[in-house]
């Protein structure tokens, strides 16, 4: 572990904020949650839409984030005259987007919308298949971008706005982009920046207030052997690094100038909230801190162009749970780990986090069990994990010598009075240990003189809606392969449980 990482570490240790900084003060800053819908990857159909859109503002959420695959709505093949910037061409096909974002706004969602996925005469000499893509035209990029964004700008068909716009997914692997190096040098990074500051213009020149968020990293190494065979630690950082023109030691490297409002990674974890990497260039839960570094060392250096200050999002993250995949944690785990890791993803910056999805998907066919609501075929009667709980109005106690540190978010960010209470062994009382009004994002931190014993909880007064349960005996690490899935995403000597799916 380097030393930069070894102090990020001890300072995660920390109960809250202020145990490694010289204050008390409390970042004035939301923590906003959503739930992210990819048709390929959660379900979603026209008779579950609303159900589904209800059911994440149940879990707290203010948004939900949806991918737009770019080669679905352009045409096949590049039409001789045509205008694609313009969101009414007839070469386009919106098929059911527009009934969608609709479905979300009227929801009281806000969309985020993630564009990706070139057509193949959008790409260079190697076109790939449907979802990933070879050097993708920038150009082109952009003018889809324009068209995306004119669409729904709020002022075109009758259609909602749109503010929040991602270029591109995890484009440090080569799932979605490719080539990433070529001859050992990195490729990637600098045509991703070229995407990216054509996206940015494009969706800027529709509403100069639009959000653009750049990346969405994937959290660990490239592992396709190619990419091996050149830099066996390709990982986000290593890709990030590059995009922004800083060294290992985070000086610059180039001039070269980007443009985003928000920087996004999904910090996928094989362990609990505090967990590392195994790679020095990856990034998990427990090494948001030196992401967060890097990207404010780009910032200071003027590498990054925005017209607002830089947010860091979180557009993708999640574990799978136990049931039903008997290879993730234990959804007694997940109810400490979830609200943990939502307390320090806020800790280390972040202002929005996604959730990966509302509702597993079944075990014979996928790898995602992640959702809040167990697989069945009928949505509507789905039953509920207790995780939706930890997720909706997360809590956190922690130790902090002989007090007690508490943290706590209301579900949808809204202001509160909260009643922290402790029960000081199995089968006994609740009893009242302090009562404090949280910030305007909803927010609550706070030391409360306590013995740090048993349990404690927040109940919002005077509704008595209350948090789960959080313990003050800290469980041990423990190794879960991200997804349950038998192909490892980073390296380990630990034995494999065998999921056993279909």
């Amino acid at each position: 572990m380097s030393r930069g990482r070894l102090v990020l570490s001890i300072c995660a240790l920390g109960a809250l904020v202020w145990a490694c900084t010289a204050t008390a003060a409390i970042p004035n800053r939301p923590l906003r949650t959503a739930i992210y819908f990819d048709p390929d990857g959660a379900r979603w159909d026209p008779s579950s839409e609303s159900v589904a859109l209800t059911r994440t503002r149940r879990a707290g959420a203010t948004a939900a984030r949806i991918t737009v695959y770019w080669w679905q709505i352009a045409p096949p093949i590049r039409p001789r005259a045509w205008d694609p910037s313009n969101p009414g061409d007839p070469n386009y096909r919106w098929g059911s987007l527009d009934s969608r974002i609709r479905n979300i706004v009227r929801h009281g969602l806000e969309p985020l919308v993630t564009i990706l996925a070139a057509p193949r005469w959008a790409q260079g000499t190697k076109p790939t298949p449907p979802n990933n893509s070879y050097l993708p035209d920038p150009v082109a990029f952009g003018q889809f971008a324009k068209a995306v964004a004119t669409r729904y700008s709020g002022t075109f068909a009758g259609l909602p706005r749109v503010r929040w716009w991602q270029a591109w997914n995890e484009p440090n692997i080569s799932l979605y982009l490719v080539p990433q190096l070529e001859n050992g040098q990195p490729i990637s990074p600098g045509w991703y920046r070229r995407m990216l500051n054509e996206f940015a213009a494009a969706v800027y020149s529709v509403h100069p207030d639009n959000v653009v968020i750049a990346a969405g990293l994937a959290p660990f190494r490239d592992i396709t052997p190619t990419v091996q065979a050149q830099d066996s630690d390709w990982g986000p950082l290593s890709f990030m690094r590059a995009l922004l023109c800083l060294s290992k030691s985070l000086r610059a490297t180039c001039n070269d100038r980007v443009s985003f409002d928000v920087w996004a990674t999904h910090p996928y974890t094989s362990g609990g909230p505090l967990h590392h990497a195994v790679l020095a260039n990856d990034v998990s839960l427990g090494d948001l801190p030196e992401m967060r570094r890097t990207l404010d060392a780009a910032v200071k250096a003027h590498h990054v162009q925005s017209r607002r200050s830089i947010q860091f999002w979180v557009t993708e993250f999640s574990w799978d749970s136990n049931p039903p995949d008997r290879c993730s944690p234990p959804l007694t785990l997940l109810d400490r780990w979830i609200p943990e890791a939502l307390y320090r993803m806020w800790a280390n910056g972040v202002s929005l986090v996604v959730w990966l999805q509302l509702q597993d998907l079944p075990m014979s066919r996928s790898a995602y069990q992640a959702g809040f609501y167990f697989d069945s075929l009928n949505f509507a009667t789905a039953k509920p994990k207790p995780t939706l709980e930890g997720f909706r109005f997360p809590f956190v106690a922690l130790r902090h010598g002989k007090r007690v540190a508490v943290w706590a978010r209301t579900p949808f960010g809204r202001p509160a009075r909260l009643l922290i209470e402790q029960k000081r062994r199995p089968g006994g009382a609740w009893e009242k240990v302090a009562l404090a009004t949280t910030n305007r994002f909803g927010i609550l931190q706070k030391l409360v003189s306590a013995k740090p014993i048993g349990v404690f909880r927040a109940r919002m007064f005077p509704t008595n809606e209350a948090s789960l349960p959080f313990s003050m005996k800290v469980p041990p690490d423990h190794f879960y392969n991200p997804f349950g899935q038998p192909t490892l995403l980073e390296p380990t000597n630990q034995p494999q449980c065998q999921s056993g799916r279909g």
